[in-house]
């Protein structure tokens, strides 16, 4: 870049900033990672924009400047991250035609959240100061927050933000104070502050709340009250409901994901601009790519630059057997496996109540054959293939491990082992029913319970296994159980043990004394593809 071209973007800084913005307050733009952020092919990774804090961006290509969106996590404002929580999110935006900036903040639970929104300022500032660098119109920008990220982002409408046209809410708290299980302990004050409701003012941006119609964290009566004050006094807000829906939109169903285009087409309303279609931009990243033709199932995946065959991880997301998708839950890993010098393909796979466990073992099967069969594309070894479950998925990976000892090793991160442990009655909703398709708890169910259980498919001669379990949270007993049942047995495994960890590695994200999982892990499956 010429000194020339350096003065005129330092001038168009200040400017767009309307001179407030000292040098200093505007860090220069330096992509810390040019493979972004490992879930969108052609991102920019590691931004930083205040202090050691960082953010991801995304640009689509082309002259045009569609409208840009601050991606804000949620994770109850003690985890998650720019990668967390928000995977589905980042891919809606991205083929809507849309830019988005998603965005790492300090975390310090509710008690803290001032520092957070002092951190997205910072953030939006970032934004807005470097547009003229990003490529993006610095008065076409919306925020978008889910969970405590949409309280947050909230908050930040209602200081009327230059360059903020709208704000778009997903499972948000409204009113922390109604909610016991978050004003415990705080003062009246804080909690006052800390409420959206209560900061509502006349000229906020247009809100689009949505949420979940089943919501028993934060209910949705809450959320459609905050949206009909915002009318009352003068704003724009559109309630939508999801009916049937949960607090966290990651855990939504795929019945439910019709919120999404509802989402783009609020967003194309009330901008004016219909954002050009999505091109796809070339990267180490290869995005849906067909595995299962029949089913119509597809993978991600990342393909390392290297001379020969690499090892492969195939990555398998959880969801309780009914949600989620290739780029839910487990994007905390993608980045590690890379940087390893890793290939890993990240699944799609069907989902009950419309398919059975067989089922989705079945896929699993799919995608290794798939993965092999397609070594040479791909340059893997397929002599060097390790599988990858979390949760529900743990499961999967387990119960396969249990049947091919042709893979070089398996890692299920708080997996289930013994479905007889879980399964007390046949309701609609039990597992009983929804994966195996049985309606009466007798002993011919408990026999079936028992063959998808891995528990009781364990062998001495299953490929090594590395197990991941926070101590924090219910299925570690069953962690406990299956390695003693394993040790019994003779069988090569290892147990990782995260002190007081709760249930998900996207709640490990901001937590560096659960994140040091992420370089075991690593380290195993390089000790196990030598």
């Amino acid at each position: 870049m010429t000194g020339a071209r350096r003065a005129i973007l330092a001038v168009a800084a200040v400017v767009i900033m309307h001179g407030t913005a000292a040098a200093q307050s505007c860090p220069a733009l330096q992509v810390g990672n040019p493979d972004g952020n490992y879930i969108i092919p052609g991102g920019q990774g590691e931004i930083h924009y205040s202090g050691d804090l960082v953010l991801d961006a995304y640009v689509q290509r082309g002259a045009a400047r569609p409208p840009s969106v601050i991606v804000i996590h949620g994770g109850a404002w003690t985890s998650g991250s720019r990668v967390a929580h928000v995977g589905q999110i980042l891919e809606v935006l991205t083929r809507a035609g849309y830019n988005w900036f998603s965005v790492d903040y300090r975390l310090g639970g509710l008690a803290r959240f001032e520092d957070s929104l002092a951190d997205l300022r910072a953030a939006l500032a970032f934004v807005r100061c470097r547009a003229v660098e990003f490529g993006i119109d610095p008065n076409q920008l919306l925020l978008l927050g889910e969970d405590s990220g949409a309280q947050l982002a909230a908050l930040l409408a209602a200081e009327q933000p230059a360059g903020v046209v709208g704000a778009v809410l997903i499972g948000g708290i409204y009113d922390p104070g109604a909610l016991a299980t978050l004003s415990r302990g705080l003062d009246r004050d804080l909690l006052a502050r800390a409420s959206p409701i209560a900061r509502i003012v006349a000229k906020m941006p247009p809100l689009l709340v949505v949420h979940g119609g089943a919501d028993d964290e934060a209910p949705a009566t809450n959320a459609s009250r905050y949206c009909s004050e915002v009318v009352q006094r003068g704003g724009r807000c559109q309630f939508l409901e999801v009916e049937g829906a949960s607090h966290r939109s990651e855990n939504w169903w795929p019945t439910q994901w019709t919120y999404k285009r509802a989402v783009v087409e609020w967003i194309s309303s009330l901008t004016g601009v219909r954002a050009a279609a999505h091109r796809p931009r070339d990267a180490a990243i290869r995005k849906d790519i067909v595995y299962s033709p029949s089913a119509h199932l597809q993978l991600d995946a990342f393909l390392p630059h290297a001379a020969g065959p690499v090892p492969a991880v195939i990555v398998v997301h959880g969801g309780g057997w009914e949600a989620g998708d290739k780029v839910t839950y487990v994007t905390p890993l993608f980045e590690p496996l890379a940087r390893a010098g890793l290939a890993w393909f990240s699944i799609d796979y069907r989902l009950t109540p419309a398919f059975t466990n067989q089922d989705q073992l079945d896929d699993l099967r799919q995608a290794i054959r798939f993965v092999r069969r397609e070594h040479e594309r791909f340059n893997i070894d397929p002599a060097r293939i390790v599988l990858v479950g979390e949760s529900a998925s743990g499961q999967l990976v387990t119960q396969i491990a249990a049947a091919d000892n042709s893979l070089a090793g398996v890692v299920s991160f708080y997996g289930v082992y013994d479905f007889t442990a879980m399964v007390t009655d046949a309701s609609p909703r039990s597992l009983l029913v929804r994966l195996f398709r049985r309606r009466v708890l007798d002993g011919a169910s408990r026999a079936e319970l028992r063959r998808y259980s891995p528990l009781y498919r364990a062998h001495k001669d299953m490929p090594p296994l590395l197990m991941v379990n926070g101590t924090g949270e219910r299925l570690w007993t069953q962690a406990q159980a299956f390695s003693q049942r394993l040790t019994a047995l003779g069988a090569r495994h290892e147990v990782l043990a995260l002190e007081g960890a709760p249930h998900g590695m996207e709640n490990w994200e901001g937590h560096p004394e659960w994140m040091s999982y992420k370089r075991r892990v690593v380290e195993w499956i390089r000790e196990v593809t030598r």
